[in-house]
């Protein structure tokens, strides 16, 4: 069957590989960018440029602020399905009420309240964070994409961070989601998608500078062999991208997995990032090309990963992913030691 799917969130690491991988199993894509040069970042990227796309099948949707009313209604016009993975991240200079907590919020609503106006939208994936189930500080529970956090009353007006207003946020949305699915009765399915940590390739990042400063969760894994420090911890559970995307289109056309909530996780303990680059590239260790970063502390976490039942299996899952970061880590650590050259 044939879709076509609205995206948010397409010029970000999660909601581009799910561009890729939608148009690339046949589907028609409407995007939405905040801006011509983001879309232009998109369209134009060597990735789409080499699949050869029908005319019509990747369409563009300009959209300045979409947390105002009707922002989504022009690129819902023909859609049948929405994947939103457009919320803001914890930039640290972001501020955190403003710039996360606001937009997050604000746009979901937006984003459901115009799906309400369509009949042909039959279901929705929305991109969350293992921080909707476990809060800043995880508890020794083992959490689950099922898992709901109570918001905080009253809900604050301003936060101390970007990490306490992203979190506080996507609690909240979960929250006003749920709220809509039982009032409102929506006439489309919605399913949460909830990942940890996300990494794997990145199509958008064209060159070594981007790889450390527009990469996304990626971001991380650059500051642990470059000695820069991240101003808090991480969870110490993450997921591949690849199993990010592949269940963000299941939970929209798999008939098992559709109007169901999943987890995308494993367990990783981030210490050991440098020593893979350590053992690969030890003269560069030595001329101080890569040192270890203090961003490597995290934060225990445990949450289950519903959809490794049906896709590779949790073992193979932790295979796969700590295979990847030994290979990608070891790529990018030859990148950026040709690029400081």
């Amino acid at each position: 069957m044939t879709a076509t799917i609205l995206i948010t969130g397409a010029s970000g690491l999660i909601g581009f590989r799910i561009l890729i991988d939608a148009v690339t199993a046949g589907h028609n894509v409407h995007f939405t960018a905040r801006s011509e040069a983001k879309a232009a970042l998109v369209s134009s990227n060597p990735a789409i440029k080499k699949l050869g796309l029908k005319e019509g099948q990747l369409t563009a949707f300009v959209i300045p602020d979409l947390t105002v009313e009707a922002a989504f209604d022009a690129p819902l016009k023909g859609a049948t399905h929405i994947i939103h993975a457009g919320s803001p991240v914890p930039v640290p200079t972001f501020d955190p009420t403003t710039q996360i907590y606001e937009p997050t919020i604000k746009i979901s609503y937006s984003l459901l309240q115009s799906a309400l106006k369509f009949p042909e939208i039959k279901r929705i994936g929305l991109t969350s964070s293992i921080v909707a189930n476990t809060g800043l500080v995880p508890g020794p529970q083992t959490a689950s994409a099922a898992t709901r956090i109570a918001p905080p009353s009253p809900i604050p007006r301003s936060f101390n961070s970007a990490i306490e207003g992203y979190v506080t946020a996507k609690i909240i949305e979960m929250y006003n989601t749920d709220e809509l699915r039982k009032t409102q009765k929506p006439h489309f399915s919605i399913s949460y998608v909830v990942p940890g940590y996300t990494f794997g390739r990145n199509e958008l990042i064209l060159n070594t500078a981007m790889m450390s400063t527009e990469n996304s969760s990626n971001n991380f894994l650059v500051m642990g062999i470059t000695g820069i420090e991240l101003p808090f911890p991480i969870h110490g559970v993450a997921a591949h991208i690849d199993d990010v995307s592949a269940t963000h289109l299941r939970v929209l056309f798999d008939e098992v997995c559709v109007g169901k909530d999943y987890g995308v996780a494993t367990k990783v303990d981030y210490s050991m990032i440098f020593d893979i680059v350590s053992k690969a590239f030890p003269k560069a260790v030595e001329a101080g090309v890569f040192k270890k970063g203090a961003c490597l502390r995290f934060k225990p976490s445990t949450i289950r990963a519903r959809q490794t039942s049906y896709s590779v299996g949790l073992r193979a899952l932790r295979v796969r992913l700590w295979m990847w970061l030994r290979s990608i880590l070891r790529s990018w650590a030859r990148s950026w030691h040709k690029g400081m050259h």
